[in-house]
């Protein structure tokens, strides 16, 4: 708790000191009237001001909420005796607005509430989330003016507050398939045949065959056993591959926020098909999420997505950073990306080299650029364009399926071009 004089006790001040001082020096007595009243006023008012003993509380340390849903911010104001007029400053980032406030009768301003303490106040704030992220609410400061208005006091809330604001993923109804599947069971049908409910083909009977396993219709049509070949339900190792190096911004929404929205949605259906998924934040710094299942593991990978805007590290450590166990050999990666730095082509170059499967889907940045304005414009631009879609034959070329997501365009469309890709292709050597 600190308490500071306000301008008006500067004002005060400035005007009994010139006039007393002027009085003195010019030796009139009305200016020393005139100047004195202040210099008193501010002294009886400095004098007289006592603690207020305001107190501010919340009984949570984190929130979590989607984005474009409201959360409520529980504070709890105390004072031993009353307090007229208080103010309580959020200091929201651009983020967070404050959309309503209880009690009613609490004024309310842009990010500012005024209440009236009696011994003890609750006051509930509903925040309007707007932006995916991470927020620290470490700033919330309660204001009382002193006597007169000559002083103020500053109080802080004791605690730490976090509000994590997820992002509203995009919709996947249908994700790629992997190459190899793993031995855990899952949704996923195996290649390999097995124990089942996938029909795979008829074969003769041998010994050690489950009697549950004949074909009886297509036994008595033949002069021996057959019993039913099926593909057993696997799942799949998924390691989801998000660029947070330099993006492409026009307006709100730049490329980074498509690409979080379409990991989000991503991590969301593989965990739903049982998948071990994981996740590679590929900037400065490097940051993973090792492979997991479950409800636990999907709010893992949206809190270090979330971290995708924060520090950066003065060195680069590249994809060697990223321990081996985090890639399994038989792991599917999914790279969201929209290939601006060399440094993310040459890491999607190590990863395929490596023998594991990996696609792309590129964000293209092409939508974000305004329109050329000459002739000299519109040559560098299409210069750029040309250098693109060599990057894009490149890959596509060394055996490494990449798909453009345009953001007007479902993003399914992108992982059935993906798709049809791997149908057809053979794997080449990087």
């Amino acid at each position: 708790m600190t308490s500071k004089p306000t301008a008006r006790a500067f004002l005060f001040a400035t005007i009994g000191f010139i006039g007393v001082a002027a009085g003195a020096a010019l030796s009139s007595p009305e200016l020393v009237a005139i100047g004195a009243p202040f210099l008193v006023l501010l002294t009886v008012g400095l004098a007289a001001q006592r603690p207020s003993g305001l107190v501010a509380t919340t009984d949570v340390r984190e929130i979590r909420s989607m984005e474009g849903e409201r959360v409520a911010l529980p504070l709890t104001v105390r004072a031993p005796g009353r307090v007229p007029r208080t103010e309580i400053q959020l200091n929201l980032p651009p983020a967070l607005t404050i959309a309503e406030v209880a009690p009613p009768s609490i004024s309310l301003g842009d990010d500012t509430i005024g209440i009236s303490v009696d011994g003890q106040v609750e006051v509930a704030a509903d925040l309007a989330c707007l932006r995916w992220g991470a927020y620290n609410l470490d700033s919330i400061t309660l204001f009382t003016m002193g006597n007169l208005g000559l002083s103020f006091e500053q109080v802080r809330v004791k605690d730490a507050l976090v509000i994590k604001v997820f992002p509203q993923d995009e919709t996947v109804r249908r994700l790629l398939k992997p190459i190899e599947t793993q031995l855990a069971y899952g949704d996923l049908v195996a290649r390999q045949r097995g124990r089942g409910i996938e029909y795979a083909d008829l074969r003769e009977m041998q010994a050690g065959d489950d009697l549950r396993h004949v074909n009886w219709r297509a036994s008595a049509r033949s002069t021996g056993m057959w019993v039913n070949d099926r593909h057993p339900e696997r799942n799949s190792d998924v390691v989801l591959f998000i660029d947070t190096l330099p993006e492409a911004r026009r307006g709100v929404e730049p490329t980074l926020d498509l690409c979080v929205r379409a990991i989000a949605g991503l991590a969301k259906m593989h965990l739903r098909r049982h998948d071990r998924v994981g996740l590679i934040t590929f900037g400065e710094p490097v940051r993973w999420v090792q492979p997991g299942m479950g409800g636990r593991q999907r709010y893992r990978i949206l809190d270090t997505l979330m971290a995708a805007r924060l520090s950066r590290h003065l060195y680069w450590r590249g994809i060697s950073a990223i321990p081996r166990q985090s890639l399994p050999s038989k792991a599917l990666i999914v790279a969201v990306t929209p290939l601006l730095d060399d440094r993310i082509i040459a890491a999607v170059a190590d990863l395929h080299g490596r023998g594991l499967d990996v696609a792309v889907i590129e964000i293209p940045a092409e939508h974000f650029l305004d329109a050329p304005k000459d002739e000299t414009d519109a040559i560098a631009r299409r210069i750029w364009e040309l250098h693109r879609e060599t990057i894009r034959r490149r890959f596509s070329r060394h055996g490494v399926p990449i798909a453009v997501w345009s953001p007007d365009e479902p993003f399914e469309r992108a992982l059935m071009e993906v798709e049809a890709y791997r149908r057809h292709m053979t794997r080449a050597r990087v």
